[in-house]
């Protein structure tokens, strides 16, 4: 009998001592929940006079298939430069654009800022409770949870964003509540300090502006294939003052000589 009661009066304590440490744990604080999973960029390609600084390095010449953490800065000059993101989003970095790496974290899940220069992004679909994609630039805060997109900052810290599918959220820097939504075939820009404008067809402010494909390779290529038609039709078409301006004498001495010459008579 006494065995029994031993074994009740120890059930009791252990039960007891359980529950008071279950109510200590609901006490504690709880951890906040971590941020996005990131390992930063991949430079899936690139072509042109293209410099990428590491945090804490000196800009240089990168290399295919190098991974860039949170805080590089990249510099296209007058190249272009293509970027996979770890859930296979993609970004094409213009010409003569500069983008900062971001660390997303709990309340601003930036992954990158656009401080000038244009880009064209293509962001896979988030479903469930993952955050939205979303980027930053001087005048403009922009969300998304799949689509295809440009955006584009002048020299002027004005922002505009140009939409082929999925809806994007663009928001203004400093004004709480100043968004809007941006459908297929529309664009909206906000300046410094102010709210965004009412989303308006593309084809109004950017009429040569043409939807990407989806393979953003494809797009890349073709880029730089019109670069370099560009660039030749520049080195075939242009010519220097003094080229010219030699041509343009050889021409009138030929004139002038064919005029002498040319007078209907016989040589003496």
């Amino acid at each position: 009998m006494a065995r029994i009661r031993f074994q009740l009066l120890l059930a009791t304590v252990l039960l007891v001592a359980a529950t008071l440490e279950l109510a200590a744990q609901d006490r504690k604080p709880r951890p906040e929940p971590s941020a996005e999973p990131w390992a930063g960029a991949a430079i899936s390609d690139w072509g042109g006079k293209v410099l990428v600084q590491l945090p804490g390095g000196a800009l240089r010449t990168p290399s295919r298939g190098q991974t860039l953490p949170p805080g590089t800065l990249l510099d296209s000059g007058d190249g272009e430069l293509l970027l996979r993101l770890e859930d296979e989003s993609e970004i094409l970095v213009r010409s003569h654009t500069r983008i900062v790496l971001k660390q997303p974290e709990r309340g601003n899940w930036d992954y990158l800022q656009v401080l000038v220069g244009r880009i064209r992004a293509q962001i896979r679909h988030r479903t469930g409770g993952a955050p939205p994609f979303q980027l930053g630039t001087p005048s403009a805060v922009i969300a998304v949870r799949g689509t295809r997109f440009d955006v584009e900052v002048n020299r002027h810290q004005v922002t505009e964003v140009d939409v082929f599918s999925g809806l994007v959220e663009v928001g203004a820097v400093g004004i709480r509540g100043a968004s809007v939504l941006v459908r297929p075939g529309f664009s909206t820009r906000v300046g410094p300090g102010g709210p965004p404008e009412a989303p308006v067809p593309t084809e109004q402010i950017r009429p040569d502006v043409a939807a990407p494909p989806e393979n953003m390779e494809v797009e890349f290529a073709r880029e730089r294939q019109v670069d370099s038609d560009h660039l030749r039709q520049s080195e075939l078409g242009e010519r220097p003052d003094s080229e010219v301006e030699e041509l343009e004498n050889d021409a009138q001495e030929g004139l002038e000589g064919k005029g002498e010459h040319d007078t209907g008579k016989p040589p003496h």
